[in-house]
């Protein structure tokens, strides 16, 4: 047996001298004032330990605790792990632009779900997570323990960022200090590209630390608008289209690496996955020495923690410190914490019961209380099935949105329960797209039912849209026709001559309030709102 941390042991000498002084020494008010014999007529107290008793509990586990810390551990040899892929380091884009919707629900959710679906499947040694935005910061160090980097992942929002915009060559610099130690460096970086176009100081970098670069543009090129009025001034509030940056094609070209865009089916996975492949391949295997050991830290711990409760309460006589002691034995030697508890289980059967028994909001209240506790994919899915069978279907919709798996059945369960909400919310092209998806990913009957329901709808508000028999349209046809031919009668002209072509009239205010309707709703040209590079004495812009 040896100690990993011998020197916690040393550092402890000192501070343990000084304890035993002070325990062997000093006395009380009352000690100082009379005598052993007398103080002890005086005491009226059952504690058998005494004060010498819990002052050297205390230092025992005080001595414990410190051998804990050294962490003694058995050695059993070394095992040499053959590895083959470089590193990498996947840098996500946490920036405000990532809010932007041309990808469903969002860019920075959509990112997330495709790194959680290429993650297991990546030919690398190890994987590091990287989030920037103006600033870098380390989500996940370099380890080859994916379920560990996918736990962080799907936990990672961008609420706790307190830095804005977008500064790629920040990422990048993260990243490589991850790299620093690797053989061969590469970097997935997950992006929309922010708005500069120069990258040359991007280009310089990657080459100058051999990196290679492999961009994963979740942006299109139309690009979507950043939802910024919560944050603008009050009168202020404008608009910003965020897109595609394509000026990354070139640093990740010239590092010999990939540029991609994101795509709604796995083509762009399929791309990076070859890519990557193809070098892994090539690349020769690397060896690493582990060293095989067994930790004995938990069993000092273990006695420090049974004797500190005696060394700070009064126990009374012995029999009651043994009947203690034996009790709190069972406690410690427990495990961990078990999935679910026995409070958890009987609200799991309430939820359950309630809606079995159609009563949804008693079924909301019990979800809601079981997902405070239990915040799971499968408790998410309940209480999401119960919001929408209360009618409450933004919030079924929210909730499904927390959903993150890579369970396939779950996944399809899950965008098809959005799919009824966005329908039952009268949204029917959202729906229909959703609906779409899940038959992508397998077959359903219920899915294809209903989108076969929905495509109808669709058919019919178009027909009454347009004007079909009897339609507003039409109608609104012969009524100009008829008051066309009626002046051209006056004037001695024949319907659909050209003096009838020449008669005009004013609009209604009902026409003229339906044209400016439609005026409204046509989109605005980009180069309203167009994305200038910032200056570099400027700020980064906050998107």
């Amino acid at each position: 047996m040896r100690f990993l941390y011998p020197e916690f042991i040393y550092l402890m000498l000192i501070p343990a001298a000084l304890l035993v002084y002070l325990i062997s020494t000093n006395k009380d008010r009352l000690e100082r004032v009379f005598d052993p014999k007398t103080l002890e007529r005086l005491r009226i107290s059952g504690d058998s330990l005494g004060r010498k008793g819990h002052n050297l509990l205390a230092f025992a586990a005080f001595f414990f605790m410190t051998l804990a810390l050294a962490q003694p551990v058995i050695e059993e040899g070394e095992m040499r792990i053959k590895s083959k892929g470089a590193d990498i380091v996947i840098a996500l884009d946490l920036s405000r632009s990532m809010d932007a919707a041309d990808f469903y629900p969002d860019r920075f959710s959509f990112a997330k779900q495709k790194i959680e679906e290429i993650l297991p499947k990546l030919p690398a040694g190890r994987i590091g997570l990287v989030g920037f935005t103006s600033a870098s910061f380390v989500i996940a160090p370099l380890t080859e323990d994916r379920e560990t980097v996918s736990f962080l992942l799907k936990r990672l929002d961008q609420g706790g960022v307190t830095a804005e915009g977008t500064d790629i060559l920040s990422a990048l610099r993260g990243a490589e200090k991850l790299l620093r130690k690797s053989s061969a460096k590469k970097v997935l970086l997950v992006t929309d590209g922010g708005d500069a176009k120069d990258m040359e100081k991007v280009s310089e970098f990657v080459e100058k630390n051999g990196i290679e670069l492999i961009v994963w543009m979740v942006a299109t090129d139309r690009g979507a608008p950043i939802p910024m009025s919560a944050s603008a001034p009050e009168g202020k509030e404008k608009v910003v289209i965020s897109r595609a940056n394509r000026a990354l094609r070139e640093p990740a070209q010239r590092s010999g690496g990939l540029y991609v865009p994101a795509t709604l089916s796995q083509a762009d996975e399929r791309e990076i996955l070859a890519h990557l492949n193809e070098e892994s391949a090539s690349e020769r295997e690397y060896e690493r020495v582990v060293h095989k050991r067994i930790q004995l830290f938990y069993y000092p711990l273990f006695l420090a923690l049974v004797m500190l409760p005696f060394a700070l309460y009064s126990v009374g006589s012995r029999r009651n410190a043994l009947s203690i002691l034996f009790l709190s034995v069972p406690y410690f030697l427990s495990p961990t914490q078990a999935k679910a508890g026995i409070m958890d289980f009987a609200l799991i059967k309430k939820a359950e019961r309630a809606y079995a028994e159609g009563e949804y909001n008693t079924s909301t209240k019990a979800f809601e209380k079981l997902s405070a506790s239990k915040p799971k994919n499968e408790v998410w899915f309940d209480l999401a099935g119960s919001y929408y069978k209360s009618g409450r279907y933004q919030m079924a919709l929210q909730t499904y949105r927390k959903i993150v798996t890579s369970d396939r059945k779950l996944e399809m369960a899950k965008l098809y329960g959005m799919a009824n909400s966005f329908v039952k919310l009268g949204d029917l092209e959202k729906g229909a797209a959703l609906y779409r998806r899940v038959l992508e990913m397998g077959e359903d009957e219920d899915a294809r039912a209903n989108l076969e329901l929905v495509l109808k709808l669709l058919r019919e508000q178009k027909r009454k849209k347009k004007g079909g028999p009897g339609g507003e349209e039409e109608n609104r046809k012969e009524k100009k026709g008829g008051s066309a031919e009626k002046a051209s009668a006056k004037d001695g002209a024949k319907p659909g001559s050209a003096k009838s072509a020449e008669v005009s009239r004013k609009l209604s205010k009902a026409e003229e309030r339906k044209w400016m309707q439609l005026i409204q709703k046509q989109p605005l040209k980009s180069k309203l709102y167009p994305l200038t590079p910032p200056e570099e004495e400027q700020n980064v812009n906050p998107w």
